[in-house]
């Protein structure tokens, strides 16, 4: 068994895909498998794949697109030989090559079955600063139904999971998908917050899916099925409540969605 199964979803930015994988290559002190698994309407991303002819990457391509998050499904169970899984989409890449040897240290020091790590949010050649203290990050570790009033975890890729732990995604969410997967993940879970690790994650690109979704319909359309999947749980329904006229409704105000 190796340290780490890579989950990499791609569509169609070559670039991207680039920087990502780079950044999983050149990862030292651990082993690791990277799973791709492509989306994509062109062939760009499996010539460039089958150019690097690198035995820790395999690769798999839809002759039928499976969409977002039926993709993201796909790669999870495919990703068989790592202890440790990280699901990274194509727009995010990890800092230093000892990013993923320093989750395995928190996973054996800690003895924790999560590890969530800093984020660094790239937008047009700037860095997007951050609000969320360490002290409230690992707060919403212990007490995960405050996602649903705001995700202080950032994208997949800040998430390392031990295997046993895998669940998929809800295909029937849009736009609060990944706060639901972390709240089930996390929900009587061992997990620990690492500052010290940083992911890169870039906003703003054409494939960005928050770019091309009606936010604040989806937003609605995945409350009322939320409510409904987690039996009308009153802490989740009051934080969605809150998300709605706090931010929802804010950012409608000032036409940020």
């Amino acid at each position: 068994m190796t340290d780490f199964s890579i989950v990499i979803p791609a569509y169609n930015s070559l670039p991207l895909l680039q920087r990502a994988l780079g950044s999983v290559c050149q990862q030292q002190e651990v082993s690791y498998q990277v799973i791709i698994t492509d989306d994509s309407t062109t062939d760009d991303i499996r010539q460039y794949i089958h150019s690097l002819d690198n035995p820790h990457v395999k690769y798999y391509h839809h002759t039928q697109r499976l969409g977002a998050i039926s993709n993201w499904n796909h790669g999870l169970e495919i990703a068989s030989s790592g202890q440790y899984i990280i699901l990274m989409h194509h727009d995010e890449a990890m800092n230093g090559a000892n990013h993923l040897a320093k989750i395995k240290r928190d996973m054996e020091q800690k003895q924790c079955d999560i590890v969530v790590t800093n984020i660094e949010v790239h937008i047009n050649g700037n860095v997007k600063s951050t609000h969320f203290t360490t002290w409230i990050k690992r707060y919403a570790l212990r007490h995960p139904s405050l996602l649903f009033l705001i995700n202080t975890i950032g994208p997949c890729a800040c998430f390392a999971f031990r295997k046993e732990q895998l669940q998929p995604f809800c295909e029937e969410l849009h736009w609060l998908v990944d706060v639901e997967w972390y709240y089930r993940m996390l929900k009587g879970k061992r997990a620990y917050y690492d500052k010290s690790i940083v992911t890169h994650s870039i906003h703003g690109h054409q494939e960005q899916i928050t770019q091309n979704i009606d936010i604040a319909n989806y937003f609605e359309t995945d409350r009322q099925t939320i409510t409904r999947l987690h039996n009308g749980n009153r802490t989740i329904r009051r934080m969605l409540w809150f998300n709605k006229i706090l931010i929802i409704n804010t950012k409608k105000l000032f036409r940020k969605i």
